[in-house]
């Protein structure tokens, strides 16, 4: 009791810092007040789902999009605004990025206030359900009058929503997602056919022969152009055999072999010069373009930025593919990723009408329109059979490709406090790439996060 005392006046001074120093929104509608969310009964007739009325409710939704995203979105909103027949309107607010965005809900936890629809990685909505804000959506999904269908059920792709799934919280879902993304390896076929390859590397050893013969300082041309992340190090961790926390999520699991393999991996090709850290965002998109680097890794969503980048280019197009990530396994593993959408606590018809729009979304043609638009994958198999989705992957080879690599989809923990774990493995990744000892900067990381991971339990 007092460890939980405790979390919660830390909670409240974090967000009340992140609160003084944010801009005030002026959201309209007014976000809601939370309140007690109903425990429902088991049973079709006793079904309180059902038995709700949503008419004429008006949500507040905080998104992250802008430019294309923004207007497939808005296209999305119109549609289930003018076509329910409950006469619900979803009000849209461009809140930041993601972490603008989980920031602007903490603060606004902090003030008991909160939108009715957020766009959130999982892990941020675990920390949010924590704080007994989220609702789960599984009563909503199984409703006899507003849930999914047993037939639409089986149409979802449900192993691209395990990460929404909570086992802390009786394994239900707590957000859904419309669409996921994967991160790859990026390579030009060109230069490696220049070099005497017939194809990508698909060892880490032949990675790092690839790199140094792709190495030319006079040039100015290198083998791999490094833009560390958290998704990227879970990457290499993966194709090592490895994990990033245990599965019943109280443990750090990266302070392993595979972990450490996968930072002495980095140190190897900065040590012998054929690695380097891009100056700028989406610097390794530009080198890439402009063939000053072999290789690079990076999430499926970027795949039309990398062909516009190449497009442009000065040095003119070439050809160019994606793939799983070199492994030392024996076989495939990519690590998928994306966000989701949660609904927060206000007064049951609130709710329901939250779940109605993120069923429309859920609709195939819907799906598609997003994945489209974002890159993404669809979630559902209707969706990818319509005709504008197989033109789609007709069009762009390297999408296809990619989807086709989902069978060896793993996922990143969704566990609360994984956003501040982000944060320490990035440092981590950055102290070995100039230098520090990997087995040093492996247990020091893992200490930081397993105290991370005991805050939140």
């Amino acid at each position: 009791m007092r460890k939980t005392l405790f979390l919660i006046v830390a909670l409240a001074l974090v967000v009340g810092l992140v609160a003084a120093c944010a801009p005030k929104a002026t959201p309209t509608p007014q976000p809601t007040k939370a309140a007690p969310q109903p425990t429902p009964t088991k049973g079709e007739e006793m079904d309180p789902i059902s038995k709700l009325d949503p008419s004429g409710q008006e949500l507040l939704f905080w998104h992250v999009s802008t430019r294309k995203h923004e207007k497939a979105l808005m296209e999305i909103i119109d549609g289930f605004n003018s076509s329910n027949p409950y006469g619900i309107k979803v009000v849209p607010e461009y809140a930041g990025y993601y972490g603008d965005i989980y920031k602007k809900i903490l603060a606004g936890i902090a003030a008991g206030e909160t939108p009715d629809l957020a766009v959130s990685y999982a892990n941020q909505v675990a920390e949010y359900a924590k704080a007994g804000v989220i609702v789960p959506l599984d009563p909503y999904m199984n409703s006899k009058k507003y849930g999914f269908t047993e037939e639409e059920k089986k149409d979802f792709m449900w192993n691209l929503l395990e990460g929404d799934k909570r086992p802390e919280f009786g394994g239900q879902y707590l957000s859904f997602a419309h669409s996921r993304s994967m991160q790859v390896m990026y390579y030009n076929v060109d230069w490696l056919k220049k070099l005497g390859y017939d194809g990508p590397p698909k060892t880490w050893d032949e990675f790092k022969e690839m790199c140094v013969k792709a190495t030319d300082p006079e040039k100015g041309t290198h083998g791999y152009a490094y833009s560390g992340s958290a998704s990227l190090f879970a990457t290499l961790v993966f194709t090592f055999g490895g994990d990033i926390v245990t599965k019943d999520n109280q443990k750090v699991a990266f302070n392993s072999e595979a972990g450490l393999k996968a930072l002495q991996l980095l140190k190897d090709l900065f040590d012998s010069g054929c690695a380097y850290e891009v100056a700028e965002r989406y610097g390794d998109q530009k080198d890439f373009a402009n063939q000053k680097a072999l290789f690079t890794f990076g999430s499926t969503a970027g795949l039309p930025y990398y062909r516009s980048a190449i497009e442009s280019s000065e040095a003119g197009p070439f050809q160019w593919d994606v793939d799983a990530p070199p492994t030392a396994i024996g076989k495939p593993v990519v690590n998928v990723y994306g966000p989701s959408v949660a609904i927060f606590k206000s007064v049951p018809e609130r709710q329901l009408a939250g779940w109605l729009f993120l069923k429309y979304w859920a609709e195939p043609k819907n799906v598609a329109k997003w994945a489209m638009t974002a890159n993404y994958f669809p979630i559902r198999k209707s969706a990818i059979e319509l005709p504008e989705m197989q033109e789609y992957m007709k069009k762009n080879p390297q999408y296809k490709k990619a989807f086709n690599l989902l069978p060896y989809g793993r996922m990143e923990p969704s566990v609360a406090g994984y956003q501040q774990i982000r944060g320490i493995i990035a440092d981590m990744m950055k102290q070995v790439i100039e230098g520090a000892d990997p087995q040093q900067a492996l247990e020091a990381a893992a200490q930081q996060a397993q105290a991370v991971l005991d805050q939140n339990k």
